[in-house]
């Protein structure tokens, strides 16, 4: 964290909260997460996510977001690997991979048609 963290009128985001809104951003991007998701199983999701974006090789936005989204799913892997270690360094993690995330999706969005709430990105093949 740095000085003009502490600056940030927002209410500071606690563990669970941050992994629920992680949890939310996934399915925003069309991922099926599991209930209660642990740090572990939403860096998977993403991996695949990850995966799934850099496969389009002619949309930039996609790539683009692809490049965050790896950021966001590598702090959680880190989260993960730290489990209750380190809470502060964890929670920092968590807050760096929203933060990332909401980059992601601001670059997906800006030129993609917006979806409703609670419908989810077409970057995941319907089964």
């Amino acid at each position: 964290m740095t000085n003009s963290d502490t600056g940030n009128p927002r209410p500071l985001l606690g563990r669970d909260d941050a992994l629920a809104a992680l949890g939310e951003a996934a399915r925003w991007w069309g991922c099926d997460v599991p209930e209660d998701p642990g740090a572990g199983e939403l860096a998977e999701l993403l991996e695949g996510l990850v995966g799934r974006l850099r496969a389009d090789q002619l949309d930039e936005r996609a790539r683009s977001a692809a490049e965050a989204m790896a950021k966001v799913a590598e702090a959680l892997g880190a989260v993960s690997r730290l489990g209750g270690l380190l809470p502060a360094v964890s929670l920092w993690h968590l807050r760096a991979a929203m933060k990332r995330e909401q980059q992601a999706r601001g670059r997906f969005a800006r030129t993609a048609v917006p979806q409703p709430a609670g419908n989810p990105r077409s970057v995941v093949p319907v089964s």
